[in-house]
């Protein structure tokens, strides 16, 4: 079958890029992303970084079946890193597609590191053939530099920790404080006061992606009214899965049990809806006392990519 190749267009794409992620989830899970992360590059990270929609549809590629479905994505997550990543559905690994693919992405995607041009690909760990394939392209594994997706089966409703007195539970469907929002993600990320600090307007936009729900934008209220703990969690009807993202404690309100307690009442929200399993692209140790197993990892491989 051949496949055509066509350049990301976001009125048109937009939505057909996410219906790829939510209607493949089960025949091509984990080789593509799910939803909330394409969710996260476009109302998010692009405010954010103050990247243009112009510069996203000249270097997102998309491939599609005769039939005019997409089957393939090669995508960055932000600008300026060299990332790149290959979502193919594995009916469709051809040689002639990944050339095409690997062409893109080291042209759009490469780096200069020490003078050198860099590009680091994110590949399944176990994925055999886009291994083979990147090996034969003169990638190397970086085994140092390792991405770990965490998973939660829902067999039983998350008893809600005991709540700090003072501390309350709530989301931002009760009080949309999107400055209080965009502050203590600051501190909790530790970029307050730097200059990627996030400001307000990328969580406006952030609100205006179709998957935002403010009822699953839980956060924890100190004494003193500020919000100091919070957990967004996305569900996926459809797949009856959800993802976190992000989850994040001020430094300054740490070591209160705030973290586990937002995290289970965002869970227990998208049980009741439905939800059957749960991811978070993280392997620490606060996920794993949660009940999450580690799932699967992306590893880097790295080029150096020739003029």
């Amino acid at each position: 079958m051949i496949l055509q190749f066509k350049r990301y267009n976001h009125e048109k794409d937009f939505k057909r890029v996410r219906s790829f992620y939510i209607d493949n989830h089960e025949s091509t899970h984990p080789y593509i992303w799910t939803f909330e992360r394409w969710n996260y590059l476009i109302y998010f990270v692009l405010d954010m970084f103050e990247f243009s929609i112009e510069k996203i549809e000249a270097t997102i590629g998309l491939w599609e079946n005769e039939n005019g479905n997409i089957i393939g994505i090669v995508t960055n997550e932000a600008e300026g890193r060299g990332e790149a990543f290959i979502h193919l559905h594995p009916d469709f690994y051809d040689k002639f597609v990944l050339k095409e693919m690997f062409e893109l992405l080291e042209e759009k995607y490469a780096i200069e590191i020490e003078d050198k041009k860099i590009i680091k690909l994110r590949i399944l760990d176990g994925n055999t053939e886009l291994e083979k394939y990147a090996s034969e392209r003169g990638y190397v594994k970086n085994p140092n530099t390792i991405e770990t997706t965490s998973l939660l089966l829902l067999d039983e409703e998350l008893k809600l920790p005991e709540i700090p007195d003072g501390y309350r539970i709530q989301s931002m469907a009760d009080n949309n404080n999107i400055e209080k929002r965009t502050l203590t993600f600051a501190k909790a990320f530790g970029n307050y006061w730097t200059k990627d600090q996030v400001q307000p307007h990328s969580y406006i936009e952030l609100q205006k992606c179709p998957d935002y729900r403010k009822d699953l934008d839980v956060y924890a209220v100190a004494p003193d009214g500020e919000l100091v703990s919070f957990c967004l969690i996305w569900f996926d009807e459809k797949n009856k899965i959800a993802m976190l993202e992000p989850v994040g404690t001020n430094p300054d309100h740490r070591k209160k049990g705030l973290a586990k307690i937002v995290v289970y009442e965002a869970i227990n929200r998208v049980k009741k809806e439905g939800a059957k399993k749960i991811y978070v692209g993280d392997g620490q140790q606060f996920y794993l006392s949660i009940g999450f197993k580690h799932a699967y990892r992306n590893i880097v491989w790295i080029k150096e990519v020739n003029e």
